[in-house]
């Protein structure tokens, strides 16, 4: 293991692991115009696949749990190391049913990076800079997120098309030496697992009566806020080729470059966090997302000068407002529990995220059945945000200025046999 670490020599270990998982979580969207005309897939089937391959997030869970008893960097290279073959084996296998199976497990590694990521972020660094470190790892995110379009889209006549996106995720493995070089275990962890807290802690702990309301109220949280931007985000290279005529290429950048500026969403959410607060921060911006995903899906072919400016103005305010928010859920859901569950909660969030994943698509898959396409569809998913902003604002304290040792002393009081 490495000596001990300043935090911003960690936090640039985080910083790229969060940009292989934002390149890694973007191929599928970016190739789904591809993919679903090499398997002949309509707008109802492209959404039932993705919402299948989403179960992985049962092993995410379990990787989570063990990142609270053995260690947040074994499991981080863990994953990192069981990735890339998998991620081979997605750019090689023939038929849409081996695909799906492969991105199962492929859905599980990935998203243990999203998990135990922003928990190291929270442990790494002092309270004052706690929203903005999960800001920069957000912007790192989406860099790496942006470079999946452009690769996919550069490749589309290639031979392999889209594949060659998961070949890129397949050189993750390169990052193994990096991490095991360069970025040390969380002290926070350290000094859990030297009091036992770590070994006594138990799941159902989250259900006991000091966090049950928080615990409910985050994974609610969670789920509806995955389900809006999984039923909104999926869809950006589509909808623009499939309904609107555009060339993959111009949709790619109308994406890159809307998202180019959806980037200040993570320093504004971070400083937003810091001044008013967690959960104002999270209910403005979340809310003024639904206006912004109506503008991008309602779009008309014949929008003057081009229907490319209208989504690229309206892609722009959907990263700024999504980014933003995403910076005090993540800050909030890793401050409210202690070192020994905080993990563990941030592993029901995965299996929260990929069942928000999950209804999104099926439901997708069933409005856009019933109301003539993606769209309406869309549109109406997009209030689950509504519904967010809600349970943050009224069932989870705002956790601006909470010391993590806070957290980690009054669970030891609760559980006085630690």
């Amino acid at each position: 293991m490495p000596a001990a670490s300043s935090p911003a020599s960690a936090m640039t270990v985080l910083a790229a692991l969060m940009a292989y998982w934002g390149f890694a979580d973007a191929v599928n969207g970016a190739a789904a115009p591809f993919l679903a005309r090499e398997f002949g897939l309509d707008d109802v089937g492209i959404a039932r696949t993705y919402g299948w391959m989403s179960i992985g997030a049962l092993g995410t869970y379990a990787l989570a749990r063990a990142a609270d008893r053995s260690g947040r960097r074994r499991i981080l290279l863990v994953a990192l190391l069981a990735l890339s073959p998998l991620a081979l084996a997605s750019a090689l296998v023939p038929s849409l049913i081996a695909f799906m199976v492969v991105q199962v497990g492929v859905m599980a590694l990935k998203n243990v990076l999203l998990v135990v990521v922003p928990v190291m972020v929270a442990e790494a660094l002092p309270l004052e800079q706690r929203a903005r470190g999960q800001g920069v790892v957000g912007v790192t995110g989406a860099l790496g997120s942006g470079a999946a379009l452009l690769l996919v889209a550069a490749c589309a006549d290639l031979p392999g098309s889209w594949r060659w996106g998961w070949g890129v995720v397949a050189l993750g493995i390169a990052l193994v030496p990096f991490t095991r070089r360069t970025l040390p275990e969380s002290t926070h962890f350290e000094r859990a697992a030297a009091t036992g807290e770590t070994a006594r802690a138990r799941v159902r702990d989250l259900l006991g009566r000091r966090y049950r309301r928080r615990t409910l109220a985050s994974v609610a949280l969670v789920l509806l806020f995955s389900l809006a931007i999984s039923s909104t985000q999926s869809w950006l290279v589509y909808y623009p080729v499939q309904h609107l005529g555009l060339e993959p290429l111009l949709a790619t950048v109308v994406v890159i470059v809307g998202g180019a500026f959806g980037l200040a969403g993570f320093p504004v959410g971070g400083r937003l966090s810091e001044r008013w607060g967690r959960r104002p921060t999270f209910a403005v911006a979340s809310t003024s997302y639904v206006v912004a995903v109506f503008a991008f899906y309602h779009v008309p072919a014949d929008f003057s000068p081009h229907p490319a400016v209208g989504l690229g103005f309206a892609f722009a305010a959907m990263g700024l407002l999504s980014s933003a928010a995403t910076v005090p859920l993540r800050a909030a859901t890793t401050e409210l529990f202690p070192t020994a569950l905080r993990a563990t909660l941030s592993g029901w969030g995965a299996i929260a995220i990929a069942a928000g994943v999950v209804i999104g698509y099926f439901t997708t898959s069933a409005l856009a059945a019933v109301f003539g396409g993606l769209p309406a569809a869309i549109s109406l998913l997009s209030l689950s945000l509504v519904v967010a902003s809600l349970i943050f604002l009224l069932a989870l304290p705002e956790s601006r200025g909470l010391e993590l040792e806070s957290a980690d002393e009054a669970h030891a009081h609760a559980n006085p046999g630690m």
